[in-house]
Formats: C-alpha cells, sequence, structure tokens
C-alpha cells in the first residue's frame, strides 16, 4: 500500500503533531498517461535505442522503466551497461555512447550520472555526454552533486527522478515513530551521495536539537571502503548511545552490505529507519520512507517518453520525486526488538513480515 506522507489532508487523529508536517517539500508527479490515452496512442513507427548505464544490475527501477515505454507501445532496442558500482569503467562507457550514439542514455545513480555527464559547471564534450539526452534515476540530490544547477530547468541535455523523501520529511517518520535524540548513521565517506546526505543530516539535526552520531566505514590500504569493517562502526554506533540507525541512500551501506547491517543492528538491539525500501523488505531494517523503485522507474520512463514521443528538450524537463510515499514497517522486527510504533502510523503503513 502506497500512502500519502501526510499533508493538510492527514487523518485527523494522529497523536503527533510531527505527523502533520511530513510531506514538506514534496513535488507533485504529473499524471502517467495510460495504454489507451491519446497521447499513448501517438507512438513513432520506428524502434528507439537506448542505453542503460547501471552500477547494481537490473531492478525494479528498470523494470518499472521497461514496463512504462512497453504499454506506452514503444518499441525499444536495449543496451545494458554495468559498472559493478566501478566508477573506473565509466570512461568506456562513454566512448562506446558517443560511438554508437543512442536515442536516450538512462543513468542510475549519482556517480554513474556525474561520470556520464559531468558537473553542470565542468563538463567537457571530450570526456562528457554533452548531446546526447540523458534521464537520471536514483539520484538523491542532483543539485549538491552538480548534476543540474536547478530542479525546475536544467538548461543541458539531462533530467531525471530523485527517489528519497526530503530529509526533514525523514525525521519527522522518525520522530512520529519514537521521539529521540541521538541518531547514529554510519557510511561511505567516499560516496559523494552520502557525504552530501551526512551534510543535509548535520544542519537538520542541529535544527532539531538532535545528536548525530557519525561513523564513515574505514578505507583500507587501496582506500576502498571495509566491508569486514562494518559490524565494528555498527558497534561503535550502538555503544555511542544512538537510539535509531539511520540507513541513507548509500550504495555501499544500503545494497551491497545491507544483509550484515540489517542483522547486525538487529543483534545490538538498534532499531533501523531506511530511506530506501529495500533492505527493509528483504533485510528485516524496520522502518522506511520511501517511493516504490518501480514506481520511479516508471516516472523516469514518462520523462524518457517526453523526450523520444513529444521531442521534449530533457534542459526543459523538471528533475521532480513522487509526491506520495510509503511508510513500511518490518513486523518481525519490530516484534524481535520490542519497539513498536503507535497506532496512528500502523493505520496507514504498509506492513511487511519477513
Amino acid at each position: 500500500m502506497t500512502v500519502a506522507v501526510f499533508g493538510k489532508d492527514d487523518p485527523p487523529r494522529m497523536h503527533r503533531r510531527s505527523l502533520l508536517r511530513l510531506a514538506a517539500g514534496g513535488l507533485a508527479m504529473p499524471g502517467l498517461p495510460s495504454a489507451g490515452s491519446a497521447l499513448a496512442a501517438a507512438v513513432p513507427d520506428r524502434t528507439f535505442r537506448i542505453t542503460m548505464v547501471l552500477g547494481r544490475g537490473e531492478s525494479d527501477n528498470e523494470y518499472g522503466f521497461k514496463d512504462y515505454l512497453a504499454r506506452r507501445g514503444l518499441r525499444i532496442d536495449y543496451t545494458i551497461r554495468d559498472t559493478g558500482g566501478d566508477t573506473g569503467r565509466l570512461p568506456g562507457i562513454v566512448e562506446e555512447i558517443r560511438d554508437t550514439r543512442p536515442d536516450l542514455v538512462y543513468s542510475w545513480g549519482t556517480p554513474q550520472t556525474r561520470g556520464i555527464v559531468g558537473p553542470f559547471d565542468e563538463a567537457d564534450p571530450r570526456r562528457h555526454i554533452t548531446d546526447i539526452p540523458v534521464v537520471f534515476t536514483f539520484v538523491a540530490a542532483p543539485v549538491d552533486a552538480k548534476i543540474v544547477p536547478d530542479l525546475g530547468r536544467s538548461g543541458r541535455n539531462v533530467t531525471g527522478t530523485i527517489h528519497i523523501a526530503p530529509i526533514a520529511v525523514q525525521l519527522n517518520t522518525i520522530q512520529a515513530y519514537r521521539p529521540i535524540r541521538r541518531l547514529g548513521v554510519v557510511y561511505n565517506p567516499l560516496e559523494r551521495n552520502s557525504v552530501l546526505t551526512i551534510e543535509g543530516l548535520r544542519a537538520e539535526a542541529a535544527l532539531r536539537g538532535l545528536d548525530l552520531i557519525e561513523e564513515p566505514v574505514p578505507l583500507d590500504g587501496r582506500g576502498e571502503p571495509m566491508a569486514a569493517a562494518v559490524p565494528d562502526a555498527l558497534a561503535r554506533v550502538a555503544a555511542r548511545g544512538a537510539e535509531v540507525l539511520y540507513i541513507g541512500p548509500d550504495t555501499f551501506i544500503a545494497f551491497h552490505n545491507r544483509s550484515v547491517v540489517a542483522a547486525e543492528a538487529l543483534r545490538l538491539r538498534l532499531p533501523t529507519f531506511s530511506a530506501t525500501e529495500l533492505i527493509v523488505r528483504t533485510d528485516k531494517a524496520m522502518l522506511a520512507l520511501a517511493s516504490s523503485a518501480y514506481g520511479i522507474g516508471r516516472f523516469t520512463a514518462f520523462k524518457a517518453a517526453q523526450i523520444l514521443v513529444d521531442g521534449a528538450s530533457p534542459a526543459d524537463i523538471p528533475v521532480e520525486t513522487l509526491k506520495r510515499f510509503s511508510v513500511i514497517i518490518n513486523m518481525a522486527t519490530v516484534r524481535a526488538l520490542e519497539y513498536y510504533p503507535p497506532i496512528g502510523l500502523l493505520n496507514f503503513a504498509e506492513i511487511v513480515e519477513s
């Protein structure tokens, strides 16, 4: 169940005032045309070529993207390239894109997107894609990452979608579950997306009088984050008095090491909040405020169709997030921790048992 995250039409009997502010800063999602609509009927009689640059293999995000375009009746020839999280592979992928010149590039994640299009103030046509439309997804902070200068209009060959709720809304959700004073976070200091999230958390925590307990993952001799060091970092967060562990949009923590993070937090009896859904659905993290990855994929495809079918310029298509998010609660973890949410939150949360 996907729920509107608490705006002016919230259930009237919520007990915590913070619940009424959770939707602050959300952007509206345009209506997606159905397969039978007039817009959907205007399908060019040709096959489009899309190169998808991924960082962790195909997921619900890509399935949603492909499904939307298929339902629109578009014929697509997909080329899939996956860095596996190794951005050192991007120059070769960029060169291939430049040589093959697809109709559109789909880019997943901040590192891939920055490597493909370059920072908006330092894009180099010799190293980046500057003359082929690029639609990105799963980029948490595209302005701070210098992918676009403005969400309303990028002014370049780039547009896309944001997959997470604003940090203020995330912290409202945590406080609505149970008021806390100390929030812990373990993160990859080499992942720009994660560093930007930490900066946002610091600012918001300061406004609320929260103590943010930070533990960057140590680096090995090659300068890479050490997966083996994650349990010790979690133990330090717990020992320093964190009441909840924040799991941000950090590929190293929330995807590659999600099973270890969730299991170790549960062993430490540390409740977990995630800004993305997967770790709650599959690995027993406790709580998430998230957009559906499949839905985000469809929304990204909607923007791709504006370019391919309608001839719109990505420079003029706003970068947006979904207006609606799901509060997801893993009740097996709740019971194991005996960390129960208020009834008001249970009334509209999606409950998973795993």
